[in-house]
């Protein structure tokens, strides 16, 4: 670029503070104008304007560097100011953008070459993955620049903020979670569904990508574990109506399968979703390219008339994208929560929602209810989702096809602690709302995990776990007004009905006062019908 050039970017960049503040000085090749502007920025940031010529020369003063910029260079460069009036904003804009990108994007290729050549003799066959990660995060984190328009924020007093003209929310097709997102999934929004390993989260997160297509809802769905053709054969299975066991030999069949199709399309009460699948390597994504990746194909996909853009991705599983902040770090709970981060601000960015998958720890397996605290680094991902989901079935459950689904996090709506029956036909992989059941609220929950054969016959009956013996179990236990004295370890012993079995509490979790009521608001015991103790 040819210093006139260069010339009007100082200029302009000076003139808008959002630039000035992104824009290095060793961007610049004149020395004058890299010596200029390292003073100058500092003046447009903190004054939103560029200073003139008169006060460049002050500023120059002060900084002790009136010998190396001439008060006669200052006068020259100021009066190529004029030039500007030749050129439109928006070319001045995409040229300054342009030429700041690509400064930094060398720079980042410079510094990456001098890192090599530093460690070059200290590459071994031990530490060359860790010097190699450490490289491309460098570098990634270094060649990132970006411009956008301003965004200063919404104002509360203007009614039209007030409008969900940005927030539209999509239907996934499952009327729970519907509920639980007041209406399902938003641009920029992150959703998450936490499970034991091999419970069948990417059945569930497939059975959201086919609702997704058949609402018409373009879909990318993303895996670091499983092989484009299997999840394809799934979702297929689903949408296609094939059999599972079946589709491998059916789909040898190549009109067959184009007739299937074409039938799914054509019967489809909407035009379907785009759907594309693709599978990377475990733990070699990063959100970078995870963004890349999509951007790119957004622009594939795009025609001059209509640009193309996804509205659901589904990321299987984010537990195992790689970390290019901290690509050796060991500490699961930094990985987990900076990685959700960053594809939480990729979704906004781009107006995705995103939908995903985070494992729980050993002992929820088997279980029949699940709790925040089961889920691996769950203060770190849970912090920054939309809305958690639990995946819950015991070994009897899933034997039935029964699945239930139990909201944990809920930023959006109040029903956290609930949950819902859902079917599994293993023979076409397809997850189905059990609409004969209701929304369990926690009192539901702990029932059914407490009272034996609990069910909806029983609630409206007047035996154990009904809502009469329930209300009548509360009040009795609010009236008992201190605690016998059992010391710091002592145990209370409380009949839960599980087969003789005892749920024990110790004096510790009475609260100050010794009321009895403090430990029943928070787990109350089964009542059995034989009194409170």
């Amino acid at each position: 670029m040819n210093q006139q050039t260069e010339t009007i970017i100082y200029h302009y960049a000076l003139a808008n503070p959002e630039l000035a503040l992104k824009i290095k000085p060793d961007f610049f090749d004149a020395k004058y104008l890299r010596e200029l502007f390292e003073i100058g920025r500092d003046y447009s940031i903190k004054y939103h304007s560029a200073p003139t010529a008169d006060q460049m020369k002050q500023l120059v003063t002060i900084a002790g560097k009136q010998d190396k910029l001439p008060a006669d260079v200052i006068d020259i460069i100021y009066a190529q100011k004029r030039d500007m009036s030749q050129y439109d904003e928006t070319w001045l804009y995409d040229t300054t953008t342009a030429w700041a990108q690509w400064e930094n994007f060398t720079a980042a290729v410079i510094d990456s070459v001098q890192f090599v050549k530093l460690h070059n003799d200290e590459i071994t066959a031990e530490n060359v993955r860790e010097y190699t990660e450490k490289a491309k995060g460098t570098f990634n984190r270094n060649a990132i620049m970006e411009f956008g328009e301003q965004d200063n924020g919404s104002d509360f007093y203007d009614a039209a903020a007030h409008k969900p003209s940005q927030l539209v929310h999509s239907p996934t097709g499952v009327d729970y979670i519907d509920k639980c997102l007041a209406g399902g999934g938003w641009p920029g929004a992150l959703i998450g569904f936490a499970g034991a390993p091999k419970i069948g989260k990417s059945v569930w997160l497939q059975n959201l990508c086919a609702a997704s297509v058949k609402a018409g809802q373009d879909s990318l769905y993303v895996s670091l574990e499983l092989p484009e053709e299997m999840i394809i054969q799934r979702i297929g299975s689903n949408l296609l109506g094939i059999p599972s066991g079946d589709y491998s030999k059916m789909a040898e069949d190549e009109q067959y399968m184009k007739d299937r199709i074409r039938q799914f399309r054509e019967s489809n009460l909407v035009p379907p979703g785009r759907l594309v699948v693709k599978s990377f390597p475990t733990s070699t994504l990063t959100s970078i390219e995870f963004e890349a990746f999509i951007l790119k194909l957004e622009e594939e996909f795009s025609t001059s008339d209509k640009p193309f853009k996804f509205k659901n991705i589904y990321l299987d599983y984010i537990n195992i994208m790689k970390n290019y902040r901290n690509p050796n770090s060991e500490n699961t709970y930094m990985k987990i929560k900076c990685l959700a981060e960053d594809v939480k601000a990729v979704a906004i960015k781009n107006d995705w929602c995103v939908y995903t998958a985070t494992q729980t720890n050993r002992g929820q397996f088997d279980q029949t209810d699940m709790t925040a605290n089961q889920i691996s680094e769950s203060a770190g991902f849970g912090a920054t989702v939309d809305a958690l989901f639990g995946i819950i079935a015991d070994q009897i459950q899933k034997s039935q096809g029964i699945y239930f689904l139990k909201c944990l996090y809920d930023r959006v709506y109040p029903m956290d602690n609930t949950r819902k029956k859902f079917n599994f036909d293993k023979r076409y992989l397809r997850i189905t709302e059990d609409m004969e059941s209701q929304i369990e609220t926690a009192e539901d929950i702990y029932r059914s995990v407490t009272v034996p054969g609990f069910n909806e016959n029983m609630r409206r009956g007047g035996g154990p776990g009904s809502d009469r013996q329930w209300s009548e179990h509360r009040e009795r236990a609010a009236s008992v007004p201190v605690a016998p004295s059992f010391g710091d370890s002592a145990p209370l012993t409380l009949d839960t009905g599980r087969n003789g079995s005892d749920l024990t509490q110790t004096a510790d979790d009475f609260d100050a006062q010794g009321s009895a009521a403090a430990v029943f608001n928070q787990t109350p015991p089964i009542y059995t019908g034989a009194g409170l103790f």
